[in-house]
């Protein structure tokens, strides 16, 4: 398979993913009313167009778009992961959180990001992306790390 066909398969597949989790729509629902509110005001914060997700999101949304969220960080980071190679010209994450989430399916990660913010409610600030990071990623690395 070429690197093209692969990284064409990849690009689809995370438009997919982000259509049927309901994201695409809800974009373009939410920056058309923020261009209507920003023509009645001096202009919108990017945090108010463009929240980070954080535990308050999460669990407010459905398992579907859970797990959409989930496999949409998976795509993009295997696209970065296709498109710059093994060893990147400039630093990046990806190969670690690759590494860190090897072997986990996207039940999997949604359960465990589930049972945290279920366990500390006192951390639903917290970003999604952190909270994978934090209790998926890291702990994985460390341990292998250590052998």
């Amino acid at each position: 398979m070429t690197r093209q066909y692969r990284t064409r398969t990849v690009l689809f597949s995370a438009g997919l993913a982000l259509i049927l989790g309901g994201v695409l729509p809800a974009q373009a629902a939410n920056s058309a009313k923020s261009m209507a509110s920003s023509s009645t005001s001096a202009g919108t914060s990017v945090t108010e167009e463009w929240p980070i997700p954080t535990g308050e999101h999460w669990l407010k949304a459905t398992e579907t778009e859970k797990q959409a969220y989930v496999l949409g960080i998976l795509n993009m980071a295997m696209i970065e992961y296709q498109l710059t190679g093994q060893k990147p010209k400039h630093r990046t994450v990806v190969p670690r959180l690759l590494q860190g989430l090897d072997g986990m399916t996207v039940l999997q990660i949604t359960e465990t990001v589930n049972t945290y913010y279920k366990a500390n409610p006192d951390k639903q600030q917290d970003p999604i992306i952190e909270v994978i990071w934090s209790q998926i990623v890291k702990p994985k690395l460390d341990q292998s790390k250590a052998k």
